[in-house]
């Protein structure tokens, strides 16, 4: 199996999240709903979550792999969320 940083350097992915979706998040946690959000915030909200669901992809494939196991499923993800929103904690 490929290491983490195999996988991830090998193909930079010019995957982003909308731009919408970036400003709706960051309203929907701010009281202020007026709040001017500049580009360079949501270039970096959006590089931040991308590299969330990286790792979340990432543990949920190795999780499937040390189970011996192809095909990843639902359960794969609710074994690996516990460990990971302690080490985004």
């Amino acid at each position: 199996m490929d290491t983490y940083l195999q996988v991830f350097e090998r193909k930079k992915s010019s995957t982003k999240f909308k731009e919408g979706l970036i400003h709706e998040i960051i309203k929907m946690n701010t009281a202020d709903q007026k709040i001017r959000i500049g580009s360079e915030v949501v270039t970096a909200v959006n590089e931040i979550a991308l590299r969330f669901v990286d790792e979340i992809l990432w543990r949920t494939i190795n999780q499937a792999h040390n189970e011996g196991v192809k095909d990843v499923n639902l359960d794969h993800i609710e074994k690996i969320i516990p460990q990971l929103l302690l080490d985004f904690a």
